[in-house]
């Protein structure tokens, strides 16, 4: 799998266009990390294993597409307290993340953030980090103790693909692509080479932090205040109280995968371990 994701970004860089020369945080993470799980609000949970034998769908595919066998995956219903219907999470028993940390990091996201998801599943990847989302299906693939910004990013992608029209990705319409263009900085390396959905993914980030706490962390240099403000601009007055504001219950969920027994066998298409968008991020933090 990372071998052909490592090839998909290689081919993404050389061919796109960096939009600025200047970037506001090169390494977003590094700048995002610590301060957003700081000001992050944590929603209490309960996490409830089922019983072996029986597991979703999609959870069956995305787990064999990594390498992991039906009979090794646990399931879990994990409820939070700001809705009454859990969020059915996967986790493939060789995995390197607990279900307790990935469940209270995802609980730190607004719970309308939180909605965009259907399932989220900790999958295998002996390499190092990585978290994709599905944008068709809204569910989330973490590997790795991946951190509150990480999983903003990747529900961006769910955000800018479902948030407003099904299908039709806000990053490549015209209020944004004016904004992008616009603007004098991009909002960090990732964003700047691999397309309007990677920039619109990264703005995720910033915009939850901004939306929670008005702030915003110090650019790098040459990089000025508010070098990036008609993106995020842009995204927080389309999104902003719909999506990355704290507070609220669950609406508009997606329902379940269908459950099989874990014995049935699967097929795996090559779109699902490589898909349009949001696919993987493979230590983002060196790319």
């Amino acid at each position: 799998m990372k071998h052909l994701a490592a090839i998909a970004f290689m081919a993404t860089a050389v061919a796109a266009q960096p939009w600025h020369d200047v970037v506001a945080y090169p390494d977003i993470d590094t700048y995002f990390n610590q301060p957003t799980w700081d000001t992050s609000v944590w929603t209490q949970n309960t996490v409830v294993q089922w019983p072996a034998g029986s597991l979703p769908n999609s959870c069956a595919v995305q787990m064999a597409a990594r390498g992991c066998a039906a009979s090794h995956v646990q399931v879990y219903n994990v409820t939070y307290s700001d809705c009454d219907r859990p969020w059915v999470f996967c986790r493939c028993d060789y995995a390197p993340v607990p279900i307790g940390r990935t469940a209270d990091v995802f609980g730190r996201l607004p719970v309308h953030m939180r909605s965009m998801v259907r399932h989220p599943m900790i999958v295998p990847n002996p390499d190092g980090q990585c978290c994709c989302a599905s944008p068709d299906n809204g569910d989330l693939m973490v590997a790795g103790d991946c951190q509150i910004p990480t999983f903003a990013h990747e529900i961006g992608h769910l955000i800018d693909n479902r948030g407003d029209v099904y299908g039709e990705d806000f990053s490549s319409k015209p209020d944004f692509e004016n904004a992008l263009a616009a603007d004098t900085c991009s909002i960090s390396n990732y964003g700047n080479v691999n397309g309007r959905h990677e920039e619109f993914a990264e703005m995720s980030i910033a915009v939850l932090y901004n939306v929670h706490t008005g702030l915003l962390p110090t650019v790098a240099s040459p990089a000025t205040p508010g070098c990036f403000n008609n993106q995020l601009n842009t995204i927080k007055n389309k999104f902003g109280s719909q999506f990355f504001a704290y507070g609220g219950t669950c609406v508009n969920r997606l329902p379940d995968s269908p459950t099989q027994p874990a014995s049935m066998r699967v097929r795996i298409k090559r779109s699902d371990l490589v898909g349009r968008a949001g696919w993987c991020r493979y230590k983002h933090d060196s790319e």
